[in-house]
């Protein structure tokens, strides 16, 4: 784990250093390099240093003066010592808040918080922009997933309703080249304008022809197990999720991220976790091997080989966003924003992509939400997408002029508005 050097440096606390209460550190004066609670600061401090300066601790590394985290008891949990700051929620935390609430997060260590590169990164967050370009109303219920050919014309597909069409998009209507009644699980495109999808049953991954519609078995064959995501890498690499032929979830059985080559060749399958655990763990736990996945349903890449997956965790779509490296470390695990995502609006994670400069993006249905992460799967901020009246955004898709599709379901409600859109946006600052 990153934070691991972060985290055993900080298990010994130190409380307020005016009082002998141990009360927890909330002020530190910068005159007189005292760190000190609520009472003192209003107390003993105020007589001895009326003309001190003083900062709350939050405040700390946005400025220019340093903190040591191991001298900062955590508000969570009273008898242990900051390891780390989290700046999805702009606090310090311990190891116990790591795993229970801050999985996921932003996470800081001491010395880049200390560098003031929380404030570069908060000031980041607000040079993000989106705009709509263009809206396109299909007569598709819903768009799941989204292929773009090199000529700029478009695949959409809805599983629902066993439909795909191959459209071509015209100032702000659509032009429908090929529509196909099949039901796909996922799709993109290969080197040379075909398309390669994830059907509805079988081990093999099918192949359809842009020019005649024809669909025909491709090489790649992930038997015994059934594929379920599929993402075609520039580099020529197939990345297919897969999953063992269980029918629901939770799938009990294996659950893999498989890398072929244009051969269909298997090169590196994920599976399981790869690094050990902080703690020591009974034999018995230490000798069973962890599953990396619930169940990879969408799955894209970094230029530096990451692998980013959209991991459902339950059969009401509950998810998470799993990032590895290309040796299989868990460099990130995202499980929503605390701002966004509670019990009652959970992570709903849909599509994903990664942009040129490497950012993560994740679809969230429900929460009509753009969640936007770093390479490692740590949070940089979230856009509220209904403000923009985008609603229930599900696929992605990046254009061949730099803007970004998001295919949407269909909107209830009169016949008029029950066919589902297809936005292109503008974007910067990401």
């Amino acid at each position: 784990m990153a934070f691991a050097s972060s985290i055993q440096k900080g298990q010994i606390p130190v409380g307020c250093q005016l009082c002998e209460g141990g009360n927890k550190i909330k002020w530190k004066c910068s005159t007189c390099e005292s760190l000190m609670c609520d009472k003192c600061k209003d107390g003993v401090h105020l007589k001895i240093g009326k003309d001190h300066k003083i900062l709350n601790i939050n405040d700390i590394g946005k400025q220019e003066d340093t903190i040591i985290f191991s001298e900062v008891l955590c508000d969570e949990h009273s008898n242990q010592a900051c390891c780390l700051f989290c700046n999805t929620c702009n606090k310090f935390i311990c190891p116990k808040c790591i795993t229970k609430v801050h999985n996921g997060h932003e996470l800081i260590e001491e010395e880049d918080y200390n560098k003031g590169k929380v404030e570069l990164k908060l000031k980041q967050k607000g040079e993000i922009k989106l705009e709509i370009s263009k809206v396109f109303t299909t007569d598709l219920t819903d768009i799941r997933y989204i292929a773009v050919c090199s000529d700029g014309s478009v695949w959409m597909g809805n599983n629902i309703k066993s439909k795909l069409q191959h459209v071509k998009l015209r100032g702000n209507r659509i032009e429908v080249i090929t529509s196909l009644n099949t039901k796909i699980y996922g799709m993109a495109k290969i080197d040379s304008n075909n398309i390669l999808v994830v059907p509805n049953n079988g081990t093999k991954l099918k192949l359809i022809n842009t020019m005649t519609g024809e669909i025909t078995d491709s090489r790649y064959d992930v038997k015994p197990l059934i594929p379920v995501s599929i993402h075609v890498t520039s580099d020529h690499r197939t990345i297919i999720g897969a999953r063992s032929p269980v029918p629901a979830l939770p799938v009990t059985g294996r659950l893999v991220v498989v890398v072929m080559d244009e051969e269909g060749k298997q090169l590196k399958v994920y599976e399981h976790e790869k690094h050990k655990p902080l703690f020591s763990l009974p034999r018995f736990l230490t000798s069973t091997k962890r599953s990396l996945f619930s169940y990879p349903k969408h799955v894209t890449t970094t230029s530096n080989g990451n692998i980013c997956v959209v991991d459902l965790l339950d059969k009401d779509f509950r998810g998470r966003v799993v990032v590895l490296s290309p040796g299989g470390d868990i460099l990130g695990t995202y499980t929503g924003h605390p701002e966004v995502n509670t019990e009652k609006k959970p992570f709903i994670p849909r599509g994903i992509l990664t942009t040129q400069s490497d950012k993560i993006i994740v679809t969230d249905k429900k929460n009509h939400t753009l969640h936007i992460l770093t390479d490692q799967g740590q949070s940089i901020t979230y856009y509220n997408l209904h403000d923009m009246g985008i609603l229930g955004p599900l696929s992605l898709a990046l254009s061949m002029t730099g803007t970004i599709y998001i295919g949407c379901s269909n909107k209830s409600g009169s016949p008029d508005t029950r066919k589902a859109k297809l936005y292109e946006l503008n974007f910067s600052g990401f």
